[in-house]
Formats: structure tokens, sequence, C-alpha cells
């Protein structure tokens, strides 16, 4: 198969794996899922209450944690050889959920639910240990840098890491060298450059939000390009994503300190950079100890906004990039799926099977190295395709060279066809073959994109953002509350939060921090790499 799209040339390329030979590799990862959602009261506003005990604690549970904000929940499901499998604990973790939010809802938009005042959003509270209170603090700096609001917007990423028989087989045909951590890390870079190459395409197809409560936007001047639907809604005609938009998870700030996605060696570089650099705007927040954590350009590596994120598992107090310096990318962090609406847990099945097939074809084409104007081309195909991707004559760069949106949807389904084809031994019926025809449905009918289906149903009910999100909520509740998880499976979760409301007492008082909130501020240990560089 020779791609047009990212411009792979047989002879030089790994391309050619896509092969019976190798199908098995090719279908062998591991899968992980992490989901955001706010909890909402009745009337659709977001919720003052604390995290629900029920639910354990938020700083030592691993599956049930907080995001940004108190109301913020975030699950993270372990780690799983299979899409269904993963998609499974995610379901229990929500029934589990439900069952314990009493006069509560889980909003299912990326963007958020009816919004009190910045100063009434509170962040997460994780108890009086030094790290509850790093996790609280660096919130507080989010919060002045970005805004509260902004932050209570969710959203849906997947974790994938392939097979090592696959990676072993790219680096010797790649790199004529056995897999090593240098050869893996150098993979996983290759494919994040080709997925922001066809990530307007991914935006167009996976967005789900055009749509905001009036109280998202403080004043008229900011609306930009929305208009009032009605009296309590926005919306943007020709959005996918606003979430990923100017008005969303993006930073002016950052896209001045550009991040390499060339190799580990330069990325990490470049984000020692900015977790060490002091940004002179910032300073102004520096007036009390709890307002953030340091005034660099990024308090954490976390802090850095992208659709794809390189990974490793720290170990201990590791920073994020000490982690992966020393022991290389483990997985690829997929984060530009706008929750789903119309799923009880904010994702269904046919988008993670088109992803992980994007991302095979991600790894295994040539993945030329990005100079800074491509990348610079890369931030404005996000802003583009966030505002404007559904209208109809919108272009892009692949290249450096424009390319019509919906040329780039169409070429890239048909260089994915047989690719699902192989996986799915020619079974049209298959999973790889069901989720690219799905897509295909979107490129064909764009009334079925995610963001238009929402304006449709808003018009044809005559009704409300803040009370279609209400309704979508209230069904979904009743939909997971059906869900019967066995006596045991219960049991399993109750313990688990239970055992993280112990932990977390625990590291209380073994620090003695209940007796003292505000004792010394809160150190954070420098990146081991900024020494070296």
């Amino acid at each position: 198969m020779k791609s047009k799209l990212l411009k792979a040339k047989q002879k030089n390329s790994t391309v050619a794996l896509f092969s019976k030979e190798y199908r098995d590799c090719l279908l062998s990862a591991k899968h992980g899922l992490e989901r955001e959602s706010v909890r909402v009261s009745d009337k659709a506003l977001l919720s003052q209450s604390p995290h629900p005990k029920e639910l354990g604690s938020s700083l030592t549970h691993p599956l049930i944690k907080t995001d940004f904000a108190e109301s913020q929940i975030e699950y993270a499901t372990n780690i799983h050889k299979t899409i269904p499998d993963a998609l499974e604990e995610l379901t229990e973790l929500h029934s589990f959920t439900v069952k314990h939010l009493k006069n509560e809802y889980l909003w299912p938009f990326s963007m958020p639910p009816v919004l009190p005042q910045e100063s009434k959003i509170e962040v997460g509270q994780y108890g009086t240990s030094i790290e509850g209170r790093k996790k609280t603090i660096y919130r507080n700096g989010l919060g002045h840098r970005y805004g509260k609001k902004m932050q209570t917007i969710s959203g849906v990423h997947y974790n994938i890491s392939f097979d090592s028989c696959m990676l072993s087989v790219v680096s010797e045909k790649r790199f004529q060298k056995p897999l090593s951590k240098e050869t893996k890390s150098q993979i996983y870079f290759d494919t994040i450059r080709n997925f922001y190459r066809i990530s307007p395409a991914l935006l167009y197809l996976f967005g789900s939000s055009s749509l905001a409560d009036v109280t998202f936007i403080d004043a008229p001047k900011s609306l930009r390009n929305l208009q009032k639907l009605n009296s309590k809604t926005l919306n943007a005609p020709y959005a996918t994503t606003l979430r990923l938009s100017s008005i969303g998870y993006t930073s002016k700030v950052q896209g001045n300190y550009p991040i390499s996605v060339n190799s580990l060696k330069e990325y990490a570089t470049d984000m020692c950079q900015v977790v060490s650099k002091s940004y002179a705007p910032y300073k102004k927040f520096n007036t009390k100890a709890t307002h953030q954590l340091n005034d660099f350009v990024l308090q954490l590596e976390n802090e850095y906004y992208s659709l794809v994120r390189p990974k490793q598992v720290p170990k201990g107090e590791e920073r994020v990039v000490d982690a992966l310096v020393e022991r290389g990318v483990e997985y690829l962090e997929i984060r530009l799926l706008d929750l789903d609406p119309f799923s009880a847990i904010g994702v269904e099945e046919t988008r993670l099977y088109f992803l992980h097939m994007v991302l095979l074809y991600c790894m295994l084409n040539e993945s030329p190295r990005a100079d800074l104007l491509e990348m610079a081309q890369w931030r404005k195909n996000q802003e583009v395709t966030t505002w404007f991707g559904r209208k109809p004559d919108t272009n892009v760069f692949l290249f450096g060279k424009e390319i019509h949106l919906r040329d780039m949807l169409y070429q890239l389904f048909v260089e994915l066809q047989p690719i699902a084809d192989l996986l799915d031994e020619n079974d049209a019926t298959g999973p790889f073959s069901r989720a690219l025809e799905t897509q295909w449905e979107k490129w064909d009918d764009p009334s079925i994109l995610g963001a238009t289906m929402s304006e449709l149903d808003l018009k044809i009910h005559n009704t409300s953002f803040r009370d279609f999100g209400l309704a979508l909520a209230k069904s979904h509740k009743e939909e997971l509350l059906q869900k019967n998880l066995s006596p045991n499976r219960i049991k399993y979760y109750e313990d688990m939060s239970e055992q993280s409301i112990y932990e977390q007492k625990k590291m209380e008082t073994l620090e003695g921090s209940h007796l003292k909130k505000n004792q010394k501020p809160i150190q954070i240990k420098p990146l081991k790499l900024c020494s070296e560089v």
C-alpha cells in the first residue's frame, strides 16, 4: 500500500508491515481510558458539594479522582488488552458512581453546565498532606492563569501502548537496530508527528462541542465567533470542538514556547525550559504561597496543552519528564476526544477502534522531522478546524501545502480501508471495518457529526443547552442504574474507596499535617534533567 496523504515511499517505509504476516502484532496493544465529567444539580448547576465520600479519596483512589474542580470527577481505568475490556471497566466505574450521587448527575457534554462566578468554583480539595496541598495549589495556579471556567471543560483520553512484537519489527526495519529504549521512544515520536499532521480530520470527526451555556462567557465582547442560539445558549455554527479552540484548552503563552516532538531528547530539553523559566506576567500570582506552585511558564509538565502526550509512569516523586528520559516512552495519551454526549460513559467503541487504526497508520508511515514552521501550521490547523471545521470550504495545511479538509478526510479513509480489511480479515462486520464505516458516514452526511446532531436536537425540541444536557444526564443515569454489578464487584469498589480514605489519613498522620494546614511552602522537586542541560 502506498500512502499519498503522508507521502510514504514503499522502499523506505515500514508501511509494508501492513500485511498478513504481522496481523497479530498489529492487533496487539494495551488500552486505557480516562474520562472527566462535572457533577450537576437537578437544575443543571455546577455542583457545590464536596466529592462524595462513598467514592473514596480523590487523592489516593487509583481509579476515581477529581480533575480541576472539586465537582469534576475523573475516571482512570486499569490497563487492558482489549478495547471492550477497558470500556467495561469504565462502565462499571460510572455505574458504581451514579448509585452514590443521590440528587446529582454527570454532565454529558465537554463544555460545562450552568456556571457560577469564578470565585464560587472550588478547585479540587485533597486534604492537608504535602501531596494533597500541592495538588490544590497547582489547581489554584491553573485557575489564575487560564480562568476557572475554562478548566471545568471535560474530555476523554485514550491511552495506547503498542506491543513489543510490533515495535521490535519497526525498530529493525526503520533503524536497523534491535528494539531499545531509544528506538522505542523514537517510534512513538514519529507517530506523534504524523498524528498532528492528520489531526484536523480527527477534530472534525470527533468534535462534539459547538454549544455552550451563556454563563461560560463573562462579557459579550468575548463572543468572537459565537452567537446566541437562544437566551441561555451560545453556538458557534461551524465549530467542531470549542473544547480545543481558543476559548478552550489552548494557551497563547504556551504557543510562544513550542515543544519539539522530533525526538525524546529535544522534547525533554524544550520541556525543561518551560518548567524552569520564570514568566513575568505570572509573578502577580505570587502574593500568597497558595496561589500557584511557581511563576514558571508551566508549573508542572502536565500543564502543557497538547492533542497527544508521550507518557511514562513516574515512580514515587519522580517528575514526568525525568521518568521519560530515564525509561523512555511507554505509551501515548490521546487527548483530542470530546465527550460523546449521547454515550452514558462519554465514549463509544467505534471511536476507539478508529483511533487504534489511525495510530497504526501514523506509526508505520514515514514521518519527517517537523520544523517550527510546520508546528505553527499545526496550531493554525487546530484553530481553523475547531472554529470552522464544518464550513464547506475550510482548508488546512499538510506538509506546507493547503488541502481541503474534506479531501484530507477522504484520502485518510481510502488509505485506512486496506488496514481495516487486514485487521478484520475482510470481514465487513469486524470492529475496525465498522469503525471506519461509521466515520465514512459522517463524510457522506455531515448532519450526523456530533456537533451538528446536538444543534439539531436543540432546534427540534426548542430547548436550551442546559436543559438538553440535563435531560441526557438523567437518561444516562437511569441507564447506568440498570447495570447490575455483582455483589463481588460492588464490594471490590467499596473496599477500594475505604482503602483510599485510609491511605490519605495515613499520609496526613505520618506528616502531622492534620494539625498544621499552613506549614512551610510546598517545594517542587526540580527536574533532574534540567540540572544536566
